[in-house]
């Protein structure tokens, strides 16, 4: 994929309202992507590598209007992530979702209950509810989750390459993960208004940091001396949306 002038790259972050990730049969992912059209036709849904390779036929009639291509705005990372693959087994469609979405600042739109679980090892925390919401208190909790990514942006992802030293070091980066925990907990409080104890997932807290803090000092030092620069733009908190 062909790297894109960063004037293009920040005109995309600004407009984005979610990256896309689905594991759906084709045709239920149309129905889902048809909802979503229905919808949300004044902001742009980003597509990874991988869902323009899955869902070609199906997103292809909507590509440069409301579904956007989204590409590396820095060429090292398609390489990471392919780093990210060797040293957590999970999946390359999950793994482009996560962090391409945190790459350009946005949640996932998860397309589908049935893709959860694909995202459950990347999950740390999750809201209920216990109800079908209604197509109003969807987009403005789409919203909401917009902001769970950017008000956390900053402090998420340099505490993420402070996490990467600690760790590569050898020392003890539990303070910083704990605090990453204790965040994501209260931040839950943003969508008192749907909110339960119990029911189905709505969104999903996502963080690969947790992840990688199983990998060895020497893997750890790889990511930062091949991808230092760029890899803590991939290790934001993600919020995912299921849709």
């Amino acid at each position: 994929m062909p790297e894109q002038g960063f004037h293009i790259y920040a005109a995309v972050v600004k407009n984005l309202r979610g990256v896309i990730y689905s594991s759906l049969p084709p045709e239920a992912f149309k129905e889902k992507l048809s909802w979503l059209r229905k919808r949300f036709r004044y902001r742009n849904l980003g597509l990874t590598p991988s869902t323009l390779e899955q869902y070609g036929d199906e997103v292809k009639p909507y590509v440069g209007r409301l579904l956007l291509e989204l590409r590396e705005p820095e060429p090292a990372l398609k390489d990471l992530i392919g780093f990210y693959e060797q040293l957590t087994d999970l999946p390359r469609p999950v793994l482009e979702a996560y962090c391409y979405a945190s790459v350009y600042v946005s949640p996932v739109l998860v397309l589908g209950r049935e893709c959860v679980n694909d995202l459950s090892p990347l999950a740390v925390e999750k809201v209920l509810v216990n109800r079908e919401l209604s197509d109003k208190e969807y987009k403005l909790h789409m919203r909401i989750a917009d902001y769970t990514v950017l008000d956390f942006y900053a402090w998420a992802t340099s505490g993420a390459l402070e996490a990467l030293r600690v760790m590569a070091g050898g020392q003890d980066a539990r303070p910083i993960l704990e605090e990453r925990l204790e965040r994501i907990r209260k931040d839950k409080r943003r969508y008192w208004r749907v909110i339960s104890d119990e029911g189905c997932e709505f969104l999903l807290y996502l963080d690969l940091l947790l992840l990688l803090a199983r990998a060895g000092p020497s893997e750890l030092e790889g990511i930062l001396s091949s991808y230092g620069w760029v890899a803590p733009a991939t290790l934001a908190i993600v919020s995912a949306v299921i849709i």
